[in-house]
Formats: structure tokens, C-alpha cells, sequence
């Protein structure tokens, strides 16, 4: 749900994002229980800009398809993946692995009854990666972080990836290019 005030005063738009593939055991339990197929939906992620915040969605196990990640890299600030997921570690490994790949903060969304929630970002030291991290529990929660990419887009609109000793953020991977909207005046 985003804020949206372009009818002159304040609502909210839902965003909905179908799953492009199904994980391996949906797909199983879909036929094996319905006796149906999933439809494939094909094509790039969209990115979206709310409030100066560009920003991309995952389902789930679509955080696993590289081919996802890299359509987003050097086009979004933030990564959100909404996930019902109780595999952990590889989940933990694929958001420690988007945060440095996409080079951009990770927002991982999974439910209460499993946890692992958090807000990742490709910070140089490691103390200061997760920015926020929530394990499970029995009550819901609902957390609020704020993201300020400006630094982050300082650092990757420089015209060589070379590291400084002031940097926040570690260097954007080999072949980064960031896209003309999200570029600024370098740090």
C-alpha cells in the first residue's frame, strides 16, 4: 500500500504483483490437489517510484532467479521480496547476496510464524548491514525504517567504482551502471 495524494488529498493504492513461477512444491501441490498448471507470467519486473524511492518487488522464491536481480540492478534503490518461507538460511544467504549483487538496501518480508524479516544494505562494515532484523514471535509487528538513498547514489554515480576510505557503502560490482534517473552528483 502506497500513500497517493494526486486526487488532492491523502489515500492509498494497493500494488498488486502476480508471482511469475511457482516454487518447485507449489507447483506440485497445485496439481497434484487441483489437477492445474500455473500461467507463466514472462517479462521484466517493473520498478516503481513512490516519494523519490525507486523500488522493485520479488515473491518469494523469484529472489532466487538472477536474471530478476540483475533486471534491477543499478534501477532501484530497495528490493522488497515478500516471502511465506521457512527455509531460513536460504533465504538469509540470497538477501546477504541481493544486497551486494543489486547493490541496494534488501527488504525481506516474511511471515510471524517463521520471521527473518529485515532490511539489509550493501554497507562497507558489517555491523552495519542489517539496518533492522525481526525473528518470528507470536504477535505480529510492524516495523518503520527510513531509507535515504542519497548516499548510496552518490557512491555508485562516480566514474570509477574505486573505494575510498569515507565510503559507506561497498563498491558496486563489476559492470554496475546506474540508470539516468536515479544518477546524481557524485559524493
Amino acid at each position: 500500500m502506497l500513500t497517493d495524494d494526486r486526487l488532492g488529498y491523502v489515500s492509498s493504492i494497493q500494488i498488486r504483483q502476480c508471482k511469475s513461477v511457482p516454487a518447485p512444491k507449489e507447483e506440485d501441490l497445485l496439481y497434484t490437489s487441483h489437477g492445474r498448471t500455473w500461467t507463466t507470467e514472462t517479462g521484466d519486473k517493473k520498478v516503481y517510484l513512490h516519494n523519490g524511492l525507486y523500488f522493485g518487488i520479488l515473491v518469494c522464491s523469484e529472489l532466487q532467479n538472477i536474471r530478476y536481480r540483475e533486471g534491477f540492478q543499478g534501477h532501484i534503490d530497495c528490493l522488497i521480496t515478500l516471502s511465506w518461507n521457512q527455509d531460513l538460511e536460504s533465504l538469509s544467504a540470497l538477501v546477504d547476496a541481493a544486497a551486494l549483487d543489486v547493490h541496494a538496501y534488501m527488504a525481506l518480508v516474511n511471515n510471524r510464524r517463521y520471521g527473518d524479516s529485515r532490511l539489509r544494505r550493501p554497507a562497507k562494515r558489517s555491523f552495519e548491514r542489517d539496518v533492522c532484523r525481526i525473528r518470528g514471535g507470536l504477535n505480529d509487528q510492524l516495523v518503520v525504517v527510513e531509507i535515504d538513498p542519497t548516499r548510496l547514489r552518490q557512491q555508485q554515480s562516480r566514474a570509477k567504482r574505486w573505494p575510498r576510505t569515507t565510503d559507506f557503502y561497498k563498491p558496486a560490482p563489476e559492470g554496475f551502471n546506474i540508470s539516468p534517473a536515479r544518477r546524481c552528483i557524485p559524493d
